[in-house]
């Protein structure tokens, strides 16, 4: 049997934005659109380790924890509602589940409790919701002014216990952001604690393109080749058609360090690393001095702009922001795996 020719399927169909000349209120804005990701990619030239500076906003107040068989009417209590909804930034996201064939929820910084619901269980719940693709249908809470709460607990009930991965930033320093942990674990919901995990690379390089000469696609590509350890120059045309950017201009330096960061990751923690990030380029001197940050999520909740709905959506979806000293560069690319 001949091999078939595997290098002429078309690429998938995806979402491109891409903005140019952006400050950093603007980049900050980008990630503030959504509230989870899975990983973060920080890759910084000229260096042979990310800075300490970045590492240490990665380490400080950032575990998760995961609930273990947690009835979503325990979100519904007053005593929650008041000291964690109320009191703080809630970031809270069902954990293993495939939102094309699980029920999924989450609630967002705004005390939105949002559950994504297939049709045939929708239908036994006695709650309003919003048709969504693929026989499903999206139901909105406002933890913050619940309306029938008898009502809303009785139909929640019927969807039964989920995992959740959780993160609390309350309003207060004075107040430890475990304590939502210990609130759980007083209900008797077993609680574990889940740690980001990093790790650090220095790969070999023989030159770090500008993003004076090439197109922003080709070193999106050429990062993600690094953080993978890839071949930058195969033999092999048939294994891999990869090339590098062919750059004019290059930056003077052989080398650069990549930081990746995978985990249960909010918005405002990648907001503090945008803003390290773009001090950071600000005070260096090496000319077309860029550094970039990729942050991904999968198949969680999410929305494309300020002027579309929350979704749970199959996809995968990377936002890369540029940090230049004359402008950040923001360049996203978004998969959907079934439309």
């Amino acid at each position: 049997m001949l091999s078939p020719e595997i290098s002429n399927f078309p690429s998938p169909k995806v979402i491109i934005v891409h903005n140019t000349n952006q400050n950093i209120d603007s980049v900050t804005k980008t990630i503030k659109v959504n509230s989870f990701y899975k990983s973060v990619i920080i890759t910084c030239p000229d260096e042979t380790n990310v800075p300490s500076s970045l590492e240490e906003i990665i380490t400080e107040d950032s575990d998760s924890y995961k609930l273990s068989g947690c009835p979503l009417t325990e979100f519904l209590d007053n005593v929650f509602i008041e000291s964690f909804v109320k009191n703080g930034s809630l970031y809270c996201l069902s954990a293993d589940r495939n939102c094309v064939v699980k029920n999924c929820a989450a609630i967002t910084p705004d005390g939105i409790l949002t559950i994504h619901v297939i049709e045939h269980t929708y239908q036994t719940l006695g709650l309003e919701g919003s048709k969504r693709p693929h026989n499903y249908y999206e139901v909105s809470i406002d933890l913050k002014n619940i309306r029938n709460i008898d009502r809303v607990k009785q139909g929640l009930r019927k969807l039964g216990t989920f995992d959740f991965h959780i993160y609390w930033e309350p309003n207060s320093e004075d107040v430890c952001p475990s304590t939502v942990a210990r609130y759980f674990h007083d209900k008797n919901v077993d609680v574990t604690l889940c740690s980001l995990k990093m790790k650090k690379l220095s790969p070999q390089i023989t030159q770090v393109p500008s993003l004076e000469d090439v197109e922003i696609e080709e070193i999106v590509e050429w990062v993600g080749m690094l953080c993978h350890n890839a071949n930058l120059s195969p033999d092999d045309s048939y294994i891999s058609t990869y090339s590098e950017p062919e750059c004019s201009t290059p930056l003077e330096t052989t080398r650069i360090a990549l930081l990746v960061v995978k985990g249960f990751l909010t918005s405002t923690l990648i907001v503090e690393l945008c803003n390290k990030l773009s001090e950071y380029v600000s005070s260096r001197s090496l000319s077309n001095y860029w550094a970039c940050l990729s942050v991904q999520s999968e198949d969680t909740l999410r929305r494309w702009n300020n002027c579309t709905p929350r979704t749970f959506l199959p996809h995968n979806t990377s936002d890369n922001i540029f940090f230049t000293q004359e402008g950040h560069i923001t360049y996203t690319m978004g998969q959907l795996k079934y439309s």
